[in-house]
């Protein structure tokens, strides 16, 4: 019988991916993250997925499904890869995803490694995805069901992990999860989604990031040099905002450009957010394409857009057919070819 240790939020898709995992007669472990700092780790934050509150829905639908689980503690390298890579982008003017960071370094990584080395065959996620077995390894595709899908989120896993990770839910649509469980008598009312930025209790980004970095009032340009007002810190803001720039103009403008060595805001009306061609870093290819066409998709809800794509010394260099509006750095590029993802970078520049 192959153990399988399975990440459990407390939440729907992870609760139900350890019952599919019991019902295939997998010995199955649940694991739950203790990665919030310790002062923030008691913070009531009922949807956040690594909260005390997290912890104790996990424990009970362990115990429903009588199955072990343990905590695994991630503090340090949670706060490390993730916390300060956050305030660490905001810093330098881009926006990172902590969800990705989180996938990246966290989930895929530090667990994976952990649970492995504890006697783990593999090891399972609630995620929408599907990792399908080919002749030559395993390919990283959507879920089908396509609302849900999270594939985006997941590129960074390294290749050589695919083989030992389960996403059980990756045939199943979100509605079929919650009749499912509604049928087994389970009461999924109380199985809250877990969502938000888990280590900004109360969604105030904000207010989180003007601890690490002092608030300081700056001017903001118009595309044309003009000087239209001034912003409460640039960190505050991100590209493609129109919201709180406060700027009476005959048109709505949208910030267009950071400049943080000038503590500064570029503006200007929509038009001046479309871009065609970005370079990222940090790059992850799934396949052992370095170049050719694809579709990119540079934000997680945004559709997937024809392009070409060229990975040399490090980096990825994406060029669309059509512009692409806001295209924001600190932000993840994804590629698919059809249903798989060929792979991704971080954003660390567009034109």
């Amino acid at each position: 019988m192959q153990t399988v240790f399975v990440a459990m939020s407390g939440g729907l898709d992870s609760s139900f991916s350890a019952y599919l995992l019991k019902k295939q007669e997998y010995r199955v472990v649940g694991v739950t993250f203790a990665l919030l700092p310790k002062n923030a780790a008691n913070t009531r934050n009922p949807k956040a997925c690594c909260s005390l509150d997290s912890i104790n829905r996990a424990k009970r639908v362990a115990d429903s499904l009588s199955i072990a689980h343990y905590v695994i503690n991630l503090r340090a390298q949670f706060e490390e890869q993730v916390i300060e890579t956050f305030v660490t982008e905001y810093r330098s003017g881009r926006t990172p995803n902590p969800c990705i960071l989180c996938n990246q370094h966290i989930k895929f990584s530090a667990f994976v490694q952990r649970a492995l080395a504890l006697g783990a065959d593999a090891v399972a996620t609630g995620h929408y995805a599907t990792i399908e077995k080919s002749g030559t390894g395993c390919l990283l595709k959507k879920a089908k069901d396509r609302s849900k899908d999270q594939s985006y989120f997941l590129y960074p896993i390294e290749q050589y992990r695919l083989p030992s990770l389960l996403f059980p839910i990756s045939g199943y649509t979100k509605e079929a999860v919650r009749l499912t469980m509604t049928g087994l008598a389970w009461d999924s009312s109380k199985i809250r989604e877990s969502q938000d930025i888990c280590f900004i209790p109360d969604s105030d980004y904000r207010r989180f990031i003007s601890q690490y970095i002092p608030v300081k009032k700056g001017d903001i340009f118009l595309h044309d040099g003009r000087h239209m007002g001034y912003h409460e810190g640039v960190h505050l803001y991100t590209i493609g905002q129109r919201r709180g720039l406060k700027i009476p103009f005959a048109e709505p403008l949208y910030v267009t450009e950071i400049r943080t060595e000038e503590n500064a805001l570029i503006v200007g009306p929509k038009e001046r957010l479309r871009r065609r061609t970005l370079v990222a870093d940090h790059v992850n290819m799934l396949s052992t394409r370095s170049s050719g066409r694809a579709l990119g998709r540079v934000r997680y809800r945004q559709k997937e857009e024809p392009c070409t794509f060229n990975v040399r010394d490090g980096l990825l260099e994406v060029t669309f057919d059509d512009f692409i509006s806001a295209i924001t750095p600190g932000q993840s590029v994804v590629l698919y070819e059809g249903d798989r993802v060929l792979g991704g970078g971080t954003v660390r520049q567009a034109s």
